[in-house]
């Protein structure tokens, strides 16, 4: 009887310490679900504020007319290649970059007039709004085409 009654307490121990474990892992567990519930809803609103930032609104006009000016790339004191803010090396005839509160258009196709269609690859000095600017190939076309308003038609 003695060892039926010794063999009980160990057991009733045992359970007291199992329940106690279970206690504290499903506190832990509880903890983290919590943790990734709040990082989800982080990354949920990053999302959502990223997707503002670079997404057309439906509603927004499809035509702009913005103030372009235009550069050279090779007139710049720079030694070494110039990355656009899409991380593609700036080219003449190809790089277009949009002031600030446009770089919703960045990565966008867009049809500029007089110049063609072209793909928004950077973004110009935080100075600037309600600007485009044009990469050419030498400093007499980037002088000769000076200050312009053009009108730009967002194709995508």
């Amino acid at each position: 009887m003695a060892a039926a009654t010794a063999a009980l307490a160990v057991s009733a121990l045992t359970i007291s310490q199992a329940g106690d474990w279970l206690r504290r892992a499903t506190g832990e567990l509880r903890h983290e679900t919590v943790l990734m519930a709040q990082d989800a809803a982080m990354a949920r609103s990053e999302a959502a504020m990223a997707a503002g930032r670079f997404a057309i609104d439906p509603e927004e006009r499809r035509r702009l007319r913005l103030t372009a000016t235009a550069y050279c790339p090779d007139c710049l004191d720079d030694d070494g290649p110039q990355l656009s803010a899409s991380g593609a090396p700036v080219r003449a005839g190809r790089t277009v970059a949009v002031s600030r509160d446009l770089r919703r258009l960045l990565g966008r196709k867009v049809y500029i007039e007089g110049v063609g269609v072209r793909v928004v690859e950077d973004l110009m000095h935080p100075r600037h709004a309600g600007r485009l600017d044009l990469c050419l190939p030498n400093k007499r076309q980037a002088v000769d085409f000076g200050v312009q308003t053009l009108e730009v038609v967002i194709l995508d």
